[in-house]
């Protein structure tokens, strides 16, 4: 129908510091839970999981009992929490999450190193080619999982957060394990194997926790539903 002559009021963008505000706001929350993520892992990295060692009965070599710890089973959260992230808000701010959790996490070291809190960075953390091995594969990880969520979102709902937290996990177990300190053997390979069939168990368990929260955690408008 003819609008009768009245004017229509044009809807105004929202201003550029109103944008920036919102922005901080919505990264709040995902930084401070990538941050937490990664501090639960550093704290558990001691506590072996002897249960694992049941995979020796398929093969010797794959007896993870030696290396495998709590922090890395629970290291796989961060990928849930980026599926979160990138579900709501989309790739770009999810990738701004992650570089602020990065440099959260950084400058909280840095603090600690000359508040005196940390002696020894790698008595305390870890040797400095561990620790940038760790950064870099898993930084490559997370842009590969934000990248794969982005590109598979839509229906089926469950086929980016499952591919997502899969290939981050499959690709930081690669990059993080075939540093040019490590020897490639036939160890090396299982130890791949037995990574990349645990990061497969958490992206098929994390599609539980998704489904429970997909009615709360909603993609705004302009991106397509996952």
């Amino acid at each position: 129908m003819l609008d009768r002559g009245v004017d229509r009021i044009p809807v105004r963008r929202a201003g550029f510091i109103s944008r920036v505000v919102t922005s901080i706001v919505r990264l709040i929350l995902p930084v401070i839970a990538l941050c937490a993520a990664f501090a639960l892992s550093f704290c558990l990295r001691d506590m072996r999981v002897p249960e694992l060692a049941i995979l020796s009965e398929i093969d010797p070599i794959l007896d993870p009992s030696d290396w495998a710890n709590w922090g890395f089973l629970v290291l796989p959260v961060v990928f849930f929490i980026l599926n979160l992230t990138s579900r709501r808000y989309g790739a770009a701010l999810a990738l701004t999450a992650a570089l602020l959790a990065w440099l959260a996490l950084g400058g909280a070291l840095f603090w600690a190193l000359r508040e005196g809190l940390i002696g020894d960075f790698q008595e305390a953390i870890a040797p400095y080619a561990v620790a940038a091995s760790f950064v870099g594969a898993m930084a490559v990880a997370q842009l590969v999982n934000i990248l794969f969520f982005d590109w598979l979102r839509g229906i089926p709902w469950w086929k980016a957060p499952f591919f997502a937290a899969l290939a981050g996990g499959v690709v930081f177990a690669i990059v993080f394990n075939t540093r040019p300190a490590l020897v490639w053997d036939s160890e090396l390979g299982a130890r791949l194997a037995v990574e990349s069939l645990i990061h497969f168990s958490w992206a098929l368990a994390q599609l539980l926790p998704t489904a429970i929260l997909r009615r709360t955690i909603r993609p705004l408008p302009g991106f397509g539903g996952a």
